[in-house]
C-alpha cells in the first residue's frame, strides 16, 4: 500500500502597529482597567459568552487591585494575559505574544530672544459741572446748589514679561509581532484534548445504486431516476448495490495532539485497548475449530476499549440479518482547524483483485501464478491489493475537517433470537447461527470527499471479480465512485463556531472472498455527526501496520 499526502502552507502574519513613548500610551478616554485595555488579555483564554464576561470581571479586578496591568489600552498585552490560565478557570493557558519595539527619536531645540517693552496708559476722566436753580413762588429765597467734579489723572504702566520655552519633541516608532494560533475543535477549548463525534440522522439523498442524481438530494425515488428505495435518509451503506440503513448511534471518540500553525493539522488518534480481546458481539468466531467458517481475523478478538462503536443494526435482505460492525486495531488520522482551509483531506481508494504476493508489489518473484477473473480464480480468495491516496491537490472546503482510519470487522448473520423479518437491539452472533458474511474493513471516514474504483494495475486484464460497487452487469460498477464534499455535498467539514457538524463518508473496495457470495464488492458509507464535544481524557498510541491488500 501506498499513502500520498499533499500538504499545502499558507503562511500568514498579522503584523500590529502601536505608538509607544517609554510605556504603552492611552488612548483618549481609555480606562487603563476597563473592557477597551483588557480585551486581549481575555481573548487569550478562548473563553465565550457567560464564560468570557466572567472572565473580564476577573482581569478586570484584578487589573484595579494592582495584581496585574492590562498594558494601558487595547491591542496592547500587559501582564494580566500571563496569568489568564488562573483568573479564567475552564480557559486556555496564555501568555501576552512578544513584542519588540524600534524607538527612534528625533530632538528640535528651539530658542526665542525678546526685548521687554514697557507701556504706560493714561486715563482721564471727564469732569461734569451741573448747577440746579429752585424757584419758589411762596417766597423770595433763591436756592443755587453747585457740583464740583473732581478730575483724577491714573498713570498704569504695564510690563510684558516673555518667558523663554525650549521645546523637544520625541517620535517613538513601535513594532508589535502577534502570535497567531490554529482555530480551536470545539470554541473554548484547547485542541489537545479528548472528542467525540456521535452520529446523528440526516436529509435524503439518493444512493450509489441510483439511475440519476447519485448522493443529490432527493424527496421521493423519482428524483433518483426512479430506481427503487433509493431515496433514503442518511446515514446509510450500501454495498454490491445492495442499500441497508446504517445505525445513528455510532460514536468515533479520539484524542488530538496539536499541529502548528498555519498549516493546523492535528493528529488524531483512535484508541482500541486490547485489540485481541474476547470479542463480546460475535462469540460463535470463538468456537474451538472455528466450525461457523469466520474468516481468520474473526477467530482472534476484537477491541476491549474501543473508540469505535457501531450498534447491531438490521439489513432488510436475504428476510432480515443482523449486522455489526466491531474495531479490532486502533486508528489514526487528522483533524484540520485551518481557516480559511489550507488541508487536503479527500481520500482515493483504487483496487486490483490480483494477488500481488506477500509483498504486495506486482512485478516481483513472489507473484503467485495468474487465475481467472472469476469468483472461482481471483474472487475466491482474501488477496488482492488497494493503493489509498490522500488528497486531490485542491484545498478542502473552510470548516473543521476530519479524517480518521479504522480498522474494523463487518459480520452479518441470521439472527437466531430476534423475531423474523427483524434483528433485535444488542443481538449478537452466537453458535450455530448462519454466517452469511465477514469482512476485514480499513475504513477511512473523511468529511472533504471519497472516491473508490477497481482497476488493473498490474496489466493482467483482472481488475474484479465480483459485484463491485452496484452489480456485475451495471457499467459504472467497477467506478469511480465519488462522493463529493463542499457546498453540494453529501460530505461536510463541522463549522468553525461548532453550530453544525460535520458529515464523513467512506469509500473502499472489500476483497471478501468465498465467505461470500459477492466476492470482489466496493462499498459506500455516509454518516452524518453532531459536532464534536470534548468527552474524558483517554490515552492512545498507535503506530499502523503495513500490511496487505492495504
Amino acid at each position: 500500500m501506498s499513502d500520498v499526502r499533499t500538504k499545502r502552507n499558507l503562511m500568514m502574519s498579522i503584523p500590529v502597529i502601536a505608538l509607544l513613548l517609554v510605556g504603552p500610551v492611552l488612548r483618549a478616554g481609555a480606562a487603563p482597567c476597563g473592557h477597551t485595555a483588557c480585551k486581549d488579555e481575555v481573548a487569550l483564554s478562548g473563553l465565550t459568552g457567560g464564560a468570557k464576561s466572567g472572565c473580564f470581571k476577573a482581569v478586570i479586578s484584578a487589573c484595579r487591585a494592582g495584581t496585574c496591568d492590562c498594558g494601558g489600552g487595547a491591542n496592547v498585552c500587559g501582564s494580566c494575559g500571563d496569568m489568564i490560565g488562573s483568573l479564567c478557570p475552564g480557559g486556555a493557558s496564555g501568555s501576552c505574544p512578544p513584542t519588540t519595539t524600534t524607538t527612534t527619536t528625533t530632538t528640535t531645540t528651539t530658542t526665542t530672544t525678546t526685548t521687554p517693552v514697557t507701556t504706560t496708559t493714561t486715563t482721564t476722566t471727564p469732569t461734569t459741572t451741573t448747577t440746579t436753580t429752585t424757584h419758589t413762588t411762596t417766597t423770595t429765597t433763591t436756592t443755587t446748589t453747585v457740583t464740583t467734579t473732581t478730575t483724577t489723572t491714573t498713570h498704569t504702566t504695564t510690563t510684558t514679561t516673555t518667558t523663554t520655552t525650549h521645546t523637544t519633541t520625541t517620535t517613538t516608532t513601535s513594532t508589535t509581532t502577534t502570535t497567531v494560533v490554529c482555530a480551536p475543535i470545539v470554541p473554548g477549548a484547547a485542541i489537545a484534548n479528548t472528542y467525540r463525534l456521535n452520529g446523528t440522522t440526516g436529509e435524503k439523498r439518493c444512493t450509489t445504486n441510483s439511475a440519476a442524481n447519485r448522493f443529490g438530494t432527493c424527496t421521493t425515488d423519482a428524483d433518483c431516476g426512479s430506481t427503487a428505495g433509493a431515496c433514503l435518509q442518511l446515514p446509510w451503506v450500501t454495498a454490491d448495490g445492495q442499500v441497508m440503513p446504517f445505525a445513528t448511534g455510532v460514536q468515533t471518540t479520539f484524542t488530538v495532539t496539536p499541529g502548528t500553525f498555519p498549516t493546523c493539522e492535528h493528529s488524531a488518534c483512535v484508541p482500541c485497548g486490547n485489540p485481541h480481546a474476547s470479542c463480546a458481539g460475535i462469540p460463535g468466531c470463538e468456537v474451538a475449530g472455528n466450525p461457523n467458517g469466520c474468516v481468520p481475523r474473526g477467530t482472534q478478538g476484537c477491541c476491549d476499549q474501543p473508540g469505535f462503536i457501531v450498534p447491531t443494526f438490521f439489513v432488510n435482505i436475504l428476510g432480515g440479518l443482523c449486522s455489526r460492525v466491531d474495531q479490532i486495531d486502533c486508528g489514526v488520522g487528522v483533524v484540520n482547524t485551518s481557516n480559511p482551509q489550507t488541508g487536503d483531506n479527500d481520500v482515493i481508494k483504487m483496487a486490483d483483485t490480483s494477488d500481488p504476493g506477500p509483498d504486495c508489489i506486482y512485478g516481483t518473484t513472489d507473484d503467485p501464478p495468474h487465475k481467472l477473473c472469476t469468483a472461482t480464480g481471483e474472487g475466491n480468495d482474501l488477496n488482492g491489493k488497494i493503493v489509498s491516496t490522500i488528497g486531490n491537490n485542491s484545498p478542502d472546503t473552510n470548516g473543521i475537517q476530519f479524517r480518521l482510519t479504522t480498522p474494523e470487522l463487518s459480520t452479518t448473520w441470521t439472527d437466531g433470537q430476534s423475531p423474523s423479518g427483524t434483528c433485535a437491539n444488542g443481538s449478537t452472533y452466537d453458535d450455530g447461527e448462519l454466517l452469511v458474511s465477514q469482512l476485514v474493513l480499513k475504513a477511512e471516514p473523511t468529511s472533504a470527499g471519497a472516491s473508490g474504483a477497481f482497476v488493473d494495475m498490474n496489466g493482467d486484464g483482472c481488475r474484479r471479480a465480483g459485484s463491485g460497487f452496484i452489480a456485475p452487469t451495471n457499467p459504472d460498477t467497477d467506478g469511480p465512485i465519488t462522493v463529493p464534499g463542499g457546498a453540494a455535498g453529501p460530505l461536510r467539514p463541522q463549522s468553525y463556531d461548532g453550530t453544525v457538524g460535520p458529515v464523513t463518508g467512506a469509500v473502499s473496495e472489500v476483497f471478501s472472498g468465498p465467505n461470500s457470495p459477492i466476492r470482489d464488492i466496493g462499498f459506500v458509507a455516509i454518516t452524518p455527526n453532531q459536532p464534536a464535544v470534548v468527552v474524558p481524557a483517554v490515552t492512545c498510541s498507535c503506530t499502523p501496520v503495513a500490511g496487505c491488500p492495504e
